[in-house]
């Protein structure tokens, strides 16, 4: 969509035309959910906060500012309400999803609820980031999406988080470190060393073929480090990925064995 156009639509909008604003807010629908989604890690939470920010933003509309595009708006609403839903929740330990893998009856309990799920590797590693993002704090971890992610320029993020572009830019930094660290240590796609062997163990249990899993794993070449695994989440929509079912059912299960 053009500037143009977008600017008719929310002149438009502002004169309370609702199909106007169902066209502005179509195509930044399923980001904006996706970037609640992995703000959250609960997939319900997440829906239901885009639904509020959506309501907010149609109330709101004539409050938007000129030269302002409708998707940083309505992306810093979205922002707002995320921290202001983890500010009633305690941040995650980097290790809360290795002591649900190592959870008695995690296999049989996924495997019951999600018979007919389908797994790729790539997706869990999106389930992982998400994971591992709710480990940092949460103004970083937005820092991050926005920028990595979802494609804002640093001006773009910095005023989506109401801070200055240094102020932004040292989350960011800050977020990519612990993030690098926080992998480095733990898995072993990454460090032959690592500890974390979920994202194998889980595709030899759905596709019950080891040379599958050896091929699958060669193709996603995470020689890269970070950036060849933010490169991947950029790829997927963990709303509606083929596995998320399965994926939902293991981030359940996550918050249950970690009482979040």
């Amino acid at each position: 969509m053009t500037a143009v156009a977008e600017a008719g639509l929310i002149e438009r909008a502002r004169q309370g035309d609702r199909d106007a604003f169902a066209e502005l807010y179509a195509p930044v629908e399923r980001p904006l959910t996706a970037f609640l989604y992995r703000m959250a890690a609960a997939r319900l939470d997440a829906e239901d906060l885009a639904q509020e920010t959506a309501v907010r933003a149609l109330e709101g509309i004539e409050g938007i500012p000129e030269g302002v595009s409708f998707r940083a708006w309505i992306f810093r609403m979205g922002v707002e309400a995320a921290l202001e839903y983890l500010r009633r929740r305690a941040q995650w330990d980097p290790d809360a999803l290795l002591r649900a893998a190592g959870a008695p009856g995690r296999l049989h309990k996924i495997h019951k609820r999600s018979l007919q799920a389908s797994y790729e590797i790539r997706e869990h590693i999106d389930f992982c980031f998400t994971c591992m993002g709710r480990a940092l704090p949460p103004h970083e971890v937005a820092a991050l999406l926005l920028v990595e992610i979802h494609g804002f320029s640093a001006a773009e993020a910095a005023e989506a988080l109401g801070v200055s572009a240094v102020v932004m830019q040292f989350r960011l930094q800050q977020a990519r470190q612990a993030l690098a660290d926080h992998l480095e240590s733990r898995c072993s796609l990454i460090n032959k060393k690592g500890v974390c062997t979920d994202c194998a163990t889980m595709d030899i249990l759905c596709h019950g073929d080891r040379r599958h899993t050896e091929q699958a794993l060669f193709q996603i070449e995470l020689g890269g480090g970070l950036e060849r695994r933010l490169a991947i989440v950029r790829e997927i929509d963990p709303l509606h990925a083929q596995g998320r079912k399965l994926h939902e059912a293991l981030m359940n299960f996550t918050r249950e064995v970690n009482g979040y």
